[in-house]
């Protein structure tokens, strides 16, 4: 048995990447051209790309979440959730079925890793996770991506009234606001779960000699 903490040990936990997407990370995906800066995306990725590498070397699942909408999923109430005309035609611009800002930005899963496809943003809501989780044993969830404070924070909140264990890594999550991103991450410190840096979690990771086994 190893001393890992339980929330972080390899052996029940899995590591969610939410929406490491072009439109949502990239200078030019389709949030950046309407004015959200995405130079927080785009400075932590390089850390989560390390933070999934470790995770990798410890045998932990690593599940890709990516967000996709068009015709089939963009529900009037959808579209129009900042509208107060229920009749407003507007449209959906980020990550369209098929396009380039869809797919993955700078991250890549392996053959063998799972990417759940979800549509609102949570990735609990009409998508297959928890079935996923519970086929790898997984208990406990260590959320990174972005927006920390929109489709991280309702990922974990929901992961959370799912019965797992939820935990931010602060330092591998990203906004287009940094005001937006601390408070995120001190309400889910208060309130939901734990809140960890990539570094920390490599320590326990490289420190533990042998992983846990589910009892």
């Amino acid at each position: 048995m190893s001393k890992l903490p339980f929330r972080y040990d390899p052996a029940h936990t899995a590591l969610i990447v939410v929406d490491v997407q072009n439109d949502f990370c990239h200078p030019e995906g389709s949030l950046g051209k309407i004015g959200n800066d995405t130079s927080a995306a785009v400075a932590m990725v390089p850390r989560l790309l390390k933070l999934i590498e470790e995770a990798r070397a410890v045998s932990m699942p690593v599940i890709f979440v990516q967000t996709i909408h068009d015709e089939t999923n963009d529900s009037p109430q959808w579209l129009n959730r900042h509208s107060d005309d229920p009749d407003n035609k507007r449209s959906g611009i980020t990550c369209r079925t098929g396009t380039w800002g869809g797919e993955f930005y700078e991250v890549a899963p392996l053959p063998n890793e799972s990417v759940v496809i979800k549509y609102r943003y949570s990735a609990f809501i009409g998508t297959n996770l928890d079935i996923v989780l519970t086929t790898l044993g997984v208990r406990s969830l260590i959320f990174t991506g972005v927006a920390t404070e929109i489709c991280v924070e309702s990922s974990l909140r929901d992961g959370l009234f799912a019965e797992y264990y939820v935990t931010l890594v602060e330092d591998c999550a990203a906004s287009y606001s940094q005001d937006a991103h601390n408070a995120s991450v001190s309400v889910v410190g208060k309130n939901f779960g734990t809140v960890v840096t990539s570094e920390q979690l490599a320590s326990l990771w490289q420190s533990a000699p042998a992983l846990a086994t589910i009892a």
